[in-house]
């Protein structure tokens, strides 16, 4: 049976603008990168659509000189990076995270000091809580053999990242998966709490998926399973969630929430699903997912009152500070850490941007922002 795994395709052209950069980086005296061992505080960011942006021309600076933004990214505290990992994608916009396009950018990372968080959404595109897209050549596979494809397909994937010395430190079973995954067949739901067959379908998908990653490691050792959910929000929601996967003794290491202010409400509201969830399952929990605006965007405009603080360069600091205080809260430690959602999301020709950049971490001619530090005092 097929994999599922992507030929290689040639790497887009203007790289040479990243070289330069690069250079660049080395006249201008770019910060050395944070010494690495085993942080006690996560401090990432998810910049899978980098390459892409820099393919298109963007270049990010600081002090107006460019440089390349992940030994930025590096010395303003970040240890850790998350990338996507799409299975067969159409390469439209910033849909470009195929295998060779994800194991360039890992490289990159490993690289720099900084540690993996692999995300695996198995979908050809993006997967979230309203649409989990099969892969197509997944489609008509029957429930036993999309079991079975998963497990390969994960085995497959961790054996070629381990197999070029990029192995992760942590892979994520699917992408927001507070309603499932690889719909229909894994498919849950709040509102159908009571459908057990449905979440003993979804604990067989997910436990395939840590069996890929345990064989691609025969000997241990390999990386950390977390489980990514978007309900912080919504305590009993996640309450639903976490007791139907521990009443189906699917192993993993930690759980991980998305958190925006704009539809997860107040930072009360994520330490309450932070706290439970640590103290429920005695495993770690992190934010895998935030941003926050630096400027008024089209969120804003419709949603303002739900920001905590301005959207400013100074706000974003503060929401990112304030944020990592409650992470960092939940007790006995178990508070790993949080991750930025695409800081890199400059304007850029050609790429229609999230937001038009409103959330990076750089601002519209891609100067690094403040708030791009808040990790330094984590240290």
């Amino acid at each position: 049976m097929s994999s599922g795994l992507p030929s290689i395709r040639p790497a887009g052209l203007p790289l040479l603008l990243l070289l330069a950069a690069l250079l660049l980086s080395a006249c201008a005296g770019v910060r050395a990168p944070v010494s690495l061992a085993t942080p006690r505080f996560l401090v990432g960011a998810d910049i899978s659509a980098l390459r892409t942006h820099e393919d298109h021309g963007a270049l990010y600076t600081e002090n107006g000189h460019p440089m390349d933004a992940v030994a930025l990214l590096r010395g303003s505290g970040f240890n850790c990076f998350r990338l996507r990992l799409f299975v067969n994608p159409n390469h439209v916009g910033v849909v470009d995270n195929d295998l060779p396009y994800t194991l360039a950018l890992a490289r990159r990372i490993r690289d720099s000091g900084a540690l993996l968080l692999l995300d695996l959404h198995y979908s050809d595109t993006w997967a979230d809580p309203s649409k989990q897209t099969k892969p197509a050549a997944w489609n008509q596979l029957p429930f036993d053999q999309l079991v079975d494809q998963v497990r390969t397909y994960t085995r497959a994937v961790l054996s070629r990242f381990a197999a070029e010395g990029l192995a992760p430190a942590y892979v994520q079973i699917g992408n927001e998966i507070t309603n499932g995954m690889l719909w229909p067949d894994g498919r849950v739901g709040f509102a159908r709490a009571n459908d057990t067959a449905a979440w003993n379908r979804l604990a067989a998908l997910l436990r395939a998926g840590v069996q890929g990653v345990s064989d691609a490691f025969p000997s241990g050792g390999g990386p950390k399973i977390i489980f990514h959910i978007e309900s912080a929000g919504n305590l009993p929601r996640t309450q639903w969630w976490v007791s139907s996967l521990l009443e189906r003794h699917v192993p993993f290491d930690m759980i991980a929430f998305s958190y925006y202010p704009e539809w997860h409400g107040s930072l009360d509201n994520l330490r309450h699903a932070l706290d439970w969830t640590a103290r429920t399952t005695g495993k770690p929990v992190l934010v895998a997912e935030t941003a926050y605006p630096w400027r008024p965007d089209a969120h804003f405009s419709g949603m303002g009152s739900r920001y905590p603080y301005p959207p400013t360069p100074d706000g974003q600091l503060r929401f990112l500070r304030a944020l990592a205080a409650t992470v960092q809260s939940v007790p006995d430690g178990r508070g790993a850490g949080l991750f930025y959602w695409y800081p890199e999301a400059v304007p850029t020709p050609g790429l229609n941007v999230w937001l038009g950049g409103a959330c990076a971490l750089f601002d519209s001619h891609g100067e690094i922002l403040p708030a791009a530090s808040f990790g330094l005092a984590l240290r």
